[in-house]
């Protein structure tokens, strides 16, 4: 049974906080010191959705996994902690399958509360020490997440492939792709991009690229591992993809602005962290998205993030201890006490 939280302030503290970000290749774990001292980490398998076969197995596993590296580089026995905060792909805050985690997670490690929130919420609390500001994230998708002083947030994009994703690299991928295929049929522009993309599907026409994009494994991943194409082409000095790249740079800022707006953070607030691949992988991304940043929203500071994700899951798990351990605090939504 869930004990209600105003009771937990009344038990014995520990001093161990616990991150976890939980993704489809790993599950990353942290174990910290409450002043803030990192004492070991741990790396268990990748996740699978919950709605998936084996998928609670397979939690077990990489929990299991993990926690006992971690444990066993801080040198210290496995041992009941303050909080556990978890990050975690296709897992939303205050959902069942939030809910499902922190059962799970109960079973493996004790702790007097524990947070489940999305990798991309984990993330923005690393990238401005748990402060007000924006992330943008442009990887195989694309989301633009916001916190304000008050903890409301603001999320902008984050759709998927199929009807977003704008400024990602599956986006780039795909639109790059489209160019050469209109430069193929005479109904866009001559691109360079037509023969770099013969050559990187070792094909003789473009007639034969159909069932290469339409197979069952390519998707979403499939159209990102083009975006390097892409990238390569615009380098070379094409203006085609060089344009294409410059427009989703801008899509991105757009999303930006709009989380800016949509929580109306004052202008000190305006801190911006580009994260993942895209960003650094894509050539001229980033400037691109800089310069349109500047002219939509000129307060905007654009930062590097000043911690990771792992260390934004201990400060989420922080703040669930905080809600419980002062009886006046009011705790946000996704805190929950471990029973």
């Amino acid at each position: 049974m869930v004990k209600p939280a105003y009771y937990w302030h009344n038990y014995p503290m520990s001093q161990f906080f616990i991150g976890i970000d939980g993704g489809q290749t790993s599950l990353k774990c942290v174990i910290a010191h409450a002043n803030g001292n990192v004492l070991g980490e741990g790396t268990g398998p990748g996740l699978i959705h919950l709605a998936a076969q084996g998928s609670r197995e397979r939690y077990y596993e990489s929990l299991h996994a993990a926690l006992g590296q971690a444990w066993a580089m801080a040198q210290l026995p496995p041992q009941p902690v303050a909080a556990i905060g978890l990050g975690l792909t296709g897992v939303e805050f205050a959902s069942p399958e939030a809910d499902m985690v922190r059962d799970m997670v109960r079973e493996v490690q004790p702790a007097e509360a524990i947070a489940v929130d999305n990798d991309a919420y984990t993330a923005l609390m690393g990238a401005h020490l748990g402060k007000p500001g924006v992330i943008v994230i442009a990887g195989t998708g694309s989301i633009a997440l916001g916190v304000n002083a008050s903890g409301q947030r603001q999320r902008v994009g984050g759709w998927g492939w199929l009807v977003g994703d704008e400024g990602s690299a599956m986006a780039i991928g795909r639109d790059g792709l489209r160019a050469a295929l209109h430069d193929n049929d005479g109904s866009g522009p001559r691109t360079a991009l037509l023969t770099a993309f013969l050559a990187h599907f070792e094909i003789g026409h473009f007639a034969d690229v159909k069932r290469k994009i339409y197979a069952s494994d390519f998707g979403a991943r499939g159209f990102a591992s083009l975006a390097m194409v892409v990238s390569q082409t615009a380098e070379q000095g094409d203006k085609v993809a060089q344009q294409l790249i410059q427009r989703h740079g801008a899509a991105l800022a757009q999303k930006t602005q709009a989380a800016i707006h949509g929580l109306q953070l004052p202008a000190p607030d305006q801190r911006v962290s580009p994260m993942s691949g895209a960003f650094a992988h894509v050539h001229g991304l980033q400037s691109a998205f800089t310069a349109a940043l500047a002219d939509l929203q000129p307060n905007a500071q654009v930062v590097s993030p000043a911690q990771s994700a792992l260390m934004g899951a201990v400060f989420m798990a922080q703040k669930a201890h905080a809600a419980i351990a002062t009886p006046s605090y009011v705790a946000p939504s996704y805190v929950a006490p471990s029973s």
